[in-house]
């Protein structure tokens, strides 16, 4: 098997979605293309790299919601397209997580939110955290979803009685998600 960048994503991909990102090691990705250890080195330098691959390869999977005039609206849809696609991909919230944002579709990516943020009236000196904010708002909420989801009924009903009868316990990701999102949004315009 030729081995190419392709190869080792997909590969890469493979053990991700089967096994966790805790038994995506060199050793198992280079099993996983039938060949050896060594021989992967010379393809990718280390596990850093193989996490700034893959975290390219999901980012570029984001569709930017570019030609929407509210920026509200386009920062909404953006989240929403995040969420989505690292809610496709086992880890991939911790790949990104181990990724400095460095390659050319999350530069990109960057650059776009950052823009929508200042069209939405977050002043310069703060549209870096704003986007920072943003970004650290989606990545724990889908690691929170995720844990979420793998409740059992029995186990969310139990969950949702800790904290009193009077609080409602919501398995509604999606809406709990916008909920957060529109407070984020609202407090952002805060100088």
């Amino acid at each position: 098997m030729a081995i190419s960048k392709e190869s080792i994503i997909n590969a890469s991909l493979n053990i991700l979605n089967r096994d966790g990102i805790s038994n995506l090691t060199m050793r198992t990705l280079a099993k996983e293309l039938n060949i050896k250890a060594a021989s992967l080195y010379w393809h990718i330098k280390d596990k850093q790299a193989l996490y700034d691959l893959l975290s390219e390869h999901i980012n570029q999977e984001i569709v930017l919601p570019e030609g929407l005039k509210d920026p509200k609206e386009t920062l909404i849809n953006l989240s929403l397209e995040i969420r989505r696609v690292l809610l496709k991909t086992r880890d991939a919230v911790d790949v990104l997580s181990q990724s400095f944002p460095s390659t050319p579709s999350r530069i990109q990516s960057i650059k776009f939110i950052l823009q929508t943020l200042s069209e939405y009236g977050v002043s310069n000196k703060n549209c870096l955290t704003a986007a920072n904010l943003l970004n650290n708002y989606i990545l724990s909420f889908v690691a929170d979803e995720i844990r979420g989801m793998n409740f059992s009924p029995e186990e969310a009903i139990l969950f949702g009685t800790f904290f009193g009868d009077q609080y409602e316990f919501n398995l509604d990701f999606r809406q709990q998600f916008l909920y957060g999102l529109e407070v984020i949004l609202a407090g952002l315009l805060v100088e």
